[in-house]
């Protein structure tokens, strides 16, 4: 071994696997040396021992041949600094190098291992093991697919491969129109079953509204209220919201319902949600065939119409904490407010009328009843499946 600088000379001889190569003389930098020399095998030999006959590193014959057949005059050096290529010299990390090496042949050598045990199955067992000689290889394919191009202008040089080109191209072409084909069908299909299961969805809610005023439930109390239910089902009102905000997570002093439904389009509802076994209207004692509010709907207009003065009293800072809290622009002006309250199952054409007509007179109010929003529900339904031709 002969001393240079920092640079250790070492020759590196093995006639059964560098026989070609002859002995190969590389340099290595003493943090290098005293690396192999402090590394054992589990044999107990130091691994520079092992370099010395070129087993040190997996590849070593292939870097060697690679590098003599395009720079045969410059030095090769093993250091622990950057790889790099210099007038001179060709300097290699060895412990890149070592590992970029590994992981490669690791997985040549799987697949070869695969590739040679599936032969000799095959050989034997050609009923159970089935090989087929012409299969590309997991790593081939993907060095092709690196290099399709390169590949391609090789293969067409030589003139009879042109016309399999040709050939295999067509035939690509077709398949992949075939499978074109096939996934607009399936696109179509799956499209379909997401409008049949927007339809199921709809329904199984309007079956659930249906069998729920048969029964008693709460007004706001619990997870099963009538308050909580139409929040989450606010699609009944044929209007698209956007997701509730919640007095509590807004700083706010006025006297405001639990929750706020922006609209899609950037304005506001409120929801005031009463029991379906309330009043809606009753006869005025005073006047033989004309009608009024409930004592339950006129609570209930009077608490929306307190929500709604003080919506418009603090709009700026309402707006303001909406956007902070919820990073929503809304147009707070005439905000819109519906009073869910009764059923009207029984009613003649005379009440009928009288709730319209005293509709007529609030602003900015609509009173409705379960069976209003029950029926809604419906042509929501019907409408959906006309539109999106769903049968």
């Amino acid at each position: 071994m002969k001393k240079t600088d920092d640079l250790v000379s070492i020759t590196v001889k093995n006639k059964r696997t560098l026989s070609k190569l002859g002995e190969i003389e590389v340099l290595l930098t003493s943090k290098v040396k005293k690396q192999l020399e402090t590394e054992k095998t589990k044999k107990g030999e130091n691994l520079l021992s092992l370099f010395k006959r070129g087993m040190a590193l997996r590849g070593f014959k292939h870097l060697i041949e690679k590098i003599r057949e395009k720079e045969p005059g410059k030095k090769i050096v093993f250091t622990h600094k950057q790889t790099k290529i210099t007038p001179q010299e060709i300097r290699i990390n060895y412990d890149d190098y070592k590992k970029h090496a590994g992981k490669n042949f690791f997985a040549f050598y799987r697949e070869v291992g695969l590739e040679s045990a599936a032969s000799y199955l095959s050989t034997y067992f050609p009923k159970t093991f089935n090989f087929n000689r012409t299969e590309i290889s997991a790593s081939r394919l993907r060095n092709i697919e690196k290099n399709l191009s390169q590949v391609l202008s090789q293969v067409s040089k030589k003139k009879k491969n042109k016309k399999v080109l040709i050939d295999q191209t067509s035939k690509v072409i077709t398949e992949l129109s075939h499978k074109k084909r096939l996934l607009k069908q399936e696109i179509s299909d799956l499209e379909k079953l997401r409008k049949t299961s927007n339809l199921f969805f709809f329904q199984s809610k309007i079956d659930e509204l249906s069998k729920r005023l048969l029964k008693k439930y709460p007004e706001t109390k619990g997870d099963r209220s009538w308050q909580k239910w139409i929040y989450e089902n606010n699609w009944l009102f044929g209007t698209n919201y956007q997701l509730p905000i919640e007095k509590q997570k807004i700083n706010i002093s006025g006297i405001m319902p639990d929750y706020l439904f922006p609209t899609m389009d950037g304005f506001l509802d409120i929801l005031e949600i009463k029991l379906p076994t309330k009043d809606i209207i009753v006869q005025d004692p005073n006047h033989n065939g004309s009608y009024v509010w409930s004592s339950d709907t006129n609570k209930a207009i009077g608490q929306v119409v307190t929500y709604l003065s003080e919506i418009e009293l603090y709009q700026l800072h309402l707006k303001h904490e909406i956007k902070k809290n919820y990073q929503l622009e809304l147009n707070l002006i005439k905000p819109r407010a519906f009073i869910l309250i009764g059923k009207k199952n029984d009613w003649n054409e005379e009440q009928h009328s009288a709730l319209r007509k005293l509709n007529y007179s609030l602003h900015g109010i609509k009173v409705i009843s379960y069976s209003d929003l029950l029926q809604l529900g419906k042509e929501i339904i019907e409408n959906y499946t006309k539109k999106h031709d769903v049968n």
